[in-house]
């Protein structure tokens, strides 16, 4: 069922843009092999994990599931992602990390 939705967004994507797609632990792997097929696994950018919600009705069998991912690939090289310069001039390095601030 996600193929030919995959597909179609495939084709609607601007050459620059990038898809995020949601996703539960029982279907991430076969989204991650639908998209690599789809994007070419050259496209995939990375998967974020978060979390979902917490506690203990969350558990079934005396584990929790209590992630997402989200999928992102973008649709060519053509896509770049721009940050801000952080300004760290309210950070102190007191302990003299050797990682910095």
């Amino acid at each position: 069922m996600m193929y030919p939705r995959l597909k179609l967004l495939h084709k609607l994507l601007s050459d620059d843009g990038a898809i995020f797609i949601s996703i539960d632990d029982n279907e991430q792997t076969n989204l991650k092999l639908i998209c690599d097929e789809i994007f070419g696994n050259g496209n995939y950018l990375t998967s974020f994990v978060w979390k979902r919600r917490s506690g203990s009705n969350d558990a079934k069998n005396f584990l929790s599931v209590d992630r997402e991912y989200v999928v992102s690939y973008q649709k060519s090289n053509k896509m770049l992602f721009s940050g801000i310069i952080k300004d760290l001039k309210n950070y102190k390095n007191e302990d003299c990390d050797e990682k910095g601030k």
